[in-house]
């Protein structure tokens, strides 16, 4: 073995770059930037349909959550509608007990209608399937007799008033 050491002008001096012409891609700018803003453009499409769908979800999420608490309190009141009844069932000898039952009432009412619950009117109506229910029925009855009251929620039957029909009361000629 020979102790030379090797010469620095005889050994092959790396190939030079192509930097200096500008025939290298990333030379480029202008194609450059262009890659950029198409990725930009990519990435603010998708943040703006992320901020789309994300407020569809809040929109579901309020609607889900206004009809989870119709539905409870729909059948709260449909719990409640049999002891509503009670309050026009109740009969009282003593005035001041029935007068305080009507008041009570009268305070149920006020509070049912403040969430959207009303009773169905039968006074003076004509006989409607969608709102009423018959339970008899007259020969040439024509007129609503209420049963058993029937109840609106926001305008939907919660339960149909239970009617009777019977014929119209004449006046008595004089």
């Amino acid at each position: 073995m020979s102790d030379e050491k090797p010469n620095p002008e005889t050994e092959a001096k790396p190939a030079e770059t192509n930097a200096g012409n500008g025939s290298s891609p990333a030379a480029d700018p202008v194609s450059e930037a262009a890659a950029w803003k198409a990725k930009a453009d990519e990435y603010l499409e998708l943040a703006k349909r992320a901020k789309a769908d994300f407020i569809n979800y809040q929109d579901r999420v309020r609607r889900d959550k206004a009809d989870w608490n119709r539905q409870a309190l729909e059948g709260f009141v449909r719990e409640l509608l049999p002891a509503l009844d009670g309050f026009s069932m109740a009969k009282f000898e003593d005035p001041k007990l029935l007068e305080a039952v009507r008041i009570l009432e009268k305070e149920f009412l006020r509070v049912l209608a403040k969430t959207g619950v009303t009773p169905i009117e039968t006074a003076g109506k004509t006989f409607d399937p969608l709102y009423h229910d018959a339970v008899a029925m007259e020969q040439g009855g024509t007129q609503l007799e209420e049963v058993r009251r029937g109840w609106l929620f926001d305008g939907k039957v919660l339960r149909a008033a239970s009617v009777r029909l019977v014929k119209p009361k004449t006046e008595p000629q004089t």
